[in-house]
């Protein structure tokens, strides 16, 4: 698989098979917290960043092998997949193979596109992110490029709201002492109540963030946020697997394949690929003893990332 990995457990959505539709890190944020590091190509600029059939063959091509049972296709991308000019056109071509549910994860930066907003309502659900609505707080967590405005961020959100029939699903992630103060959460209540997604799922740092210095949200004050928020609102807890079958048997270029898009645990990983952690941790010792990837400590939890030098 070149662009389609997973399927990964997905806290909100199950099975998720992902398809990841531009280059490393193409965006048009820097956040702080991003769990694959800073933005390498920063930009505003939609454009065919991928060959589209090249995508579409590797989504035909896992789907037609059957071998990875998944519940939502979820399109992605290690940057803002917005910024790929015919992400409409995968959203059609993907509901008509498969038949199951397309789900779009969005940073929310170009709903104020009228074109952006025409191919996002060819999907079921979205879920776009705003973590700040304040300017200076928005600056200092999400590091916006220059073309990106956050009153225009609210206005297209809430024009995606009515405009689209599916479910919206907003999601906000907090960062200590950047996002999370009483002025900033009023603000936040506001715009939301403007939008009104479905839901609005609150999560903080959870994986090393590209800044070491960016830290979670207490759950306590998670929690004090979540009751302010109203109804809609629930904190994002940790996935606990109900996968049991129905994944290939692990081997390691699907492990790399795996960490190339975020860091992951060894349990993630067990998770993911279905197997024993044992034998995880068997496979994880390996590798590390063949400088295929490194591991480093967050939160107390050990995760697992490509070796910087290697190539595969």
């Amino acid at each position: 698989m070149k662009y389609c990995f997973g399927p990964v457990p997905s806290r909100r959505l199950g099975r998720s098979l992902g398809v990841d539709i531009l280059p490393m890190k193409t965006c048009n944020l820097n956040c702080v917290y991003c769990e694959l590091g800073i933005t390498e190509k920063f930009t505003c600029d939609r454009a065919e960043y991928i060959p589209v059939q090249e995508i579409k063959q590797d989504i035909e091509t896992v789907f037609r092998s059957g071998r990875h049972p998944f519940d939502v296709l979820t399109f992605t991308a290690s940057g803002e997949p917005c910024l790929h000019s015919r992400l409409g056109e995968l959203i059609e071509f993907a509901k008509a193979l498969s038949g199951k549910p397309v789900v779009v994860l969005t940073n929310g930066t170009l709903v104020g596109d009228p074109v952006v907003r025409h191919d996002l309502c060819k999907a079921d659900i979205i879920l776009p992110s705003l973590d700040a609505v304040l300017p200076r707080s928005f600056r200092k967590v999400n590091r916006p490029a220059a073309c990106v405005d956050i009153e225009s961020i609210v206005q297209g959100m809430t024009d995606l709201s009515r405009q689209f029939d599916g479910e919206m699903w907003l999601e906000v992630l907090l960062v200590k002492g950047l996002n999370d103060s009483d002025e900033d959460i009023k603000a936040l209540k506001k715009a939301i109540d403007q939008i009104k997604p479905c839901r609005v799922q609150l999560n903080s740092v959870a994986r090393p963030p590209a800044e070491p210095w960016a830290k979670p949200v207490s759950s306590d004050r998670m929690e004090e946020i979540r009751r302010f928020l109203g109804s809609r609102a629930e904190v994002v807890v940790d996935f606990h697997s109900r996968l049991k079958e129905g994944f290939l048997p692990v081997v390691e270029v699907e492990i790399l394949e795996t960490l190339k898009r975020r860091p992951m645990t060894a349990y993630d990983i067990s998770e993911i690929l279905s197997i024993d952690p044992e034998i995880t941790s068997t496979v994880l010792d390996k590798m590390l003893r063949n400088s295929l990837i490194t591991k480093e400590i967050f939160q107390e939890r050990t995760y697992y990332r490509p070796y910087a030098g290697n190539k595969k």
